[in-house]
């Protein structure tokens, strides 16, 4: 696949998801759905993500009460993806709608994620915590004797701590398929 059309396919991808959500979305929303399954790299998120704004295939919508602005499919957006929605294979759509709904759940319902790493002799403790208006949802310490390794789980948790949180219920109640089926 040359350059081009691997550009193409990323729109194609980045309407989809919009889309399938149905709902306008901040950016950071849009960029966390859309790269979560590797298919593709921020630079070319971003570029994509900007050339359907100036083609207006997306547009921006006003931030309310000093929120960031949000984006939305047009018309003219919804027409490019009818046409090649298609070139996306069944598996790669269901398989990212999937995982972007998820985040888009977890962002909905106000759920908040906060990580820290606090040094203890020998190591290191992170503490992860998952929130949401009302009540604590999530919360774990672990030790680790490696401030690299900390700094790297960390990073994942604030990543993916939607997953890390079903796949703990999952294992909790015995459900562990849910590990295989990502």
């Amino acid at each position: 696949m040359d350059e081009l059309e691997y550009r193409n396919q990323a729109k194609i991808f980045i309407l989809y998801i919009m889309n399938s959500i149905q709902e306008p979305q901040e950016f950071t929303t849009i960029n966390d759905m859309v790269l979560q399954d590797g298919l593709v790299n921020y630079f070319d998120f971003a570029t994509a993500f900007n050339d359907l704004l100036e083609k207006k295939q997306i547009e921006e919508l006003p931030g309310e009460d000093g929120k960031e602005p949000s984006y939305r499919v047009t018309a003219e957006g919804k027409s490019i993806l009818e046409s090649y929605e298609t070139d996306l294979s069944a598996e790669v759509r269901d398989r990212a709608l999937r995982h972007a709904l998820r985040i888009f759940m977890f962002k909905r319902n106000g759920v908040r994620q906060k990580s820290e790493i606090e040094d203890v002799p020998g190591g290191c403790m992170l503490h992860c915590e998952i929130t949401d208006q009302t009540r604590t949802l999530f919360k774990s310490s672990v030790f680790v004797n490696d401030p690299d390794y900390a700094k790297r789980l960390k990073e994942n948790f604030d990543d993916h701590a939607d997953v890390i949180y079903k796949g703990t219920m999952s294992l909790l109640s015995g459900d562990v398929n849910y590990i295989f089926d990502e």
